[in-house]
């Protein structure tokens, strides 16, 4: 604040300046010019103004306020913050400020600050319905879902024509797999504002889960578009990764998303001359989970001669995987608990030479302290199939396939890309079962398709495919994981209004290991890809089952999986450029067994000695990618 801003600052507060009554003439006058100047989006002229009238003295609370909610907007998160705690300055008891650096508190992990702060807009305005939203929010992510629904009841209470509150209960229900509630709650948030996007994104998720295509078909015109807007909020950008398979929508939306995590500042971090090259790997999935499996044999096989590396859970829960992971590594830390400042100060603090960020915006991630800067150099990595849109985040690890050079320019990561598939192969030990009841019943001539996937990978497209191949081969089963009751009445709604038998349609049980789950791959015979969003682990899984699978490749990052696995292992042959092209494929091996097994066998020598499963060479080549990052620098 510089000398001449203080002294008006000062006489304003007291009252002092003669020319009282003129100033606020102006400043009503200005601040409606601001006002006006922002809705039009002419947001720096807009806070021009206010800073204009604040130089000069010529200010209130409220000018402050909104000057924050301006620089909020350009993603500007620390000049906002100041003119939040400026506006108390002016005004003491100003809940509403008091709220909203709850809200920055909350952002940054804070969490006890962030209770302060609401606990204090209470004291001052006890009906104040944002405060009691945001306590409740703190609760639901804590796990506290009986405190966080007191809480935004209450502010139903207060005002029950705001969405939010609708929302935020509908979110709990959701969790609690109460989904006709959730749904409910849901549409009454669009009763109170029909353009209301967390809404709609919730009942989206909803119908992914639930394969409600009818549902789905009418919100066709809002997934076209939504996060398109820099003004849109969207919740969950993998959502929309199911949904289309548009590279451009896909780097749009990370890039209005990464906004609000003030991600378009760029800064940097000096190298250190450590000894080793010092790689910290940053995941909440340090445990049983498909992330884990990939990565295993990679935490393995780093040269420790040449490599220290360091695990960061963001997961305080801990099982037998992450047990049998730790000892891979020279430190493992869990930092879930800290604040979003306090994992930024202790990881800058070890000198990593490389931060490898194993999550992207999946559950539980920690993307803002990427935002802040950790290491040198930052990569995001398997985790999340897409750009992040930020600027700190200096690299993407992909594959010639995966991200071809047309596609470049949708990422905000400069491209590093593997000589071979981006992801690494999984070594099961797990014994194989032919004994699946429901498939060893089935008759020598049958044919299964198995279809693995969570059911909000499964667009019309997909399953209207499936029913084709069904129709137009003989003997031909579709085996699916069982879904939740209300998707499994749709799948089955949906299959036999196209003239398919039930008796066709096959539910693998839910099973009490993750190794009896692998083990059921050898009872199918071919397994069926999704579009949008391909299989990952899952098709690592089948090949090393050694059933095929046949995929369609897409424009998308997660469209184009499945096509860099077969083209490393040399089965181009499985890839399809189009629907009618992937239904003729299934066809045609589904009813030529002799030519399957030639695939089957290619597989298995590919087992023996081709490179996608030798683990020991996929951790080479990833160090060497760590050294030649090292060296552009």
């Amino acid at each position: 604040m510089n000398k001449g801003f203080r002294n008006e600052f000062n006489k304003k507060n007291n009252n002092q300046n003669n020319n009282f009554v003129v100033e606020d003439i102006e400043l009503s006058a200005q601040t409606k010019k601001a006002i006006f100047l922002a809705r039009e989006g002419k947001l720096l002229e807009s806070a021009k103004i206010y800073n204009d009238l604040i130089y000069k003295g010529k200010f209130n609370h409220l000018t402050f306020h909104r000057l924050a909610g301006i620089y909020e907007k350009l993603g500007k998160r620390k000049e906002a913050f100041q003119c939040l705690q400026k506006a108390i300055n002016v005004k003491k008891n100003y809940a509403e400020a008091y709220c909203d650096i709850g809200r920055y508190f909350l952002d940054a992990k804070e969490i006890k600050s962030a209770l302060n702060c609401y606990t204090k807009a209470l004291e001052y305005k006890p009906n104040l319905f944002g405060a009691y939203i945001n306590i409740g929010n703190i609760y639901q992510k804590s796990g506290n879902l009986v405190e966080a629904m007191k809480y935004f009841q209450k502010s139903l209470e207060i005002n029950n024509k705001i969405p939010i509150a609708f929302y935020n209960i509908g979110t709990i229900y959701k969790i609690e797999k109460n989904l006709i509630d959730a749904e409910r709650s849901y549409k009454s948030a669009l009763e109170c504002d029909k353009n209301f996007n967390l809404a709609k994104i919730g009942l989206l998720e909803i119908y992914l889960d639930t394969f409600n295509i009818k549902s789905l078909n009418k919100l066709k015109n809002y997934i076209n578009n939504a996060g398109l807007n820099d003004e849109e909020q969207i919740t969950n950008l993998l959502t929309f990764f199911y949904l289309d398979c548009s590279p451009k929508k896909q780097y749009i939306r990370a890039l209005n998303f990464s906004k609000r995590l003030g991600g378009i500042q760029k800064n940097f971090l000096q190298s250190k001359n450590n000894k080793k090259i010092k790689i910290g790997y940053i995941s909440a999935n340090f445990n049983d989970h498909p992330v884990s499996k990939i990565m295993e044999t990679i935490f393995i096989n780093h040269d420790k001669k040449k490599f220290e590396i360091h695990a960061y859970s963001l997961n305080n829960i801990e099982d037998k995987v992450t047990k049998k992971l730790k000892i891979n590594f020279n430190s493992f830390s869990c930092i879930s608990s800290l604040s979003i400042k306090e994992a930024v100060t202790k990881i800058r603090l070890e000198n990593l030479d490389i931060a490898v960020d194993l999550m992207g915006y999946t559950n539980k991630n920690m993307i803002k302290i990427f935002n802040e800067r950790i290491a040198p150099i930052q990569i995001n990595y398997l985790g999340f199939p897409g750009t992040t849109g930020l600027s700190n985040m200096d690299f993407l690890i992909g594959d010639e396939f995966v991200i071809p050079k047309n596609s470049q320019k949708y990422y905000s990561e400069k491209i590093i890309r593997m000589p071979n598939s981006f992801i690494n192969s999984i070594k099961y030990e797990y014994p194989t079962s032919k004994n699946v009841v429901q498939i060893s019943s089935l008759s020598k001539e049958s044919v299964v398709l198995a279809a693995f996937h969570k059911t909000s990978k499964l667009s019309e497209e997909v399953v209207n495919a499936w029913a084709n191949i069904l129709i137009k081969s003989e003997n031909t089963y579709l085996w699916f994981k069982k879904p939740i009751q209300s998707a499994k009445e749709n799948l089955l709604s949906f299959l036999t209004s196209r003239k398919i038998d039930k008796e066709r349609i096959l539910f693998a049980e839910q099973v009490s290991s993750y190794e009896k789950h692998v083990s059921r791959y050898c009872s199918a015979d071919i397994f069926l890809d999704t579009f949008n969003y391909n299989g990952h682990s899952t098709l690592v899984e089948c090949i090393w089952s050694e059933l095929p699978f046949v995929t369609l490749v897409g424009k998308s990052f997660s469209s184009r999986v499945g096509g860099s696995i077969l083209h490393s292992l040399d089965l181009d042959e499985l890839i399809c450029n189009s629907i009618e092209e992937y239904i003729e494929k299934v066809v045609f091996y589904s009813s030529n067994k002799q030519k399957l097994e030639v695939i089957k066998n290619k597989i298995k020598c590919q087992k023996k000695s081709g490179i996608f499963f030798n683990q020991k060479v996929f951790t080479k080549n990833l160090e060497e990618v760590y050294k030649n990052i090292l060296r552009m620098q």
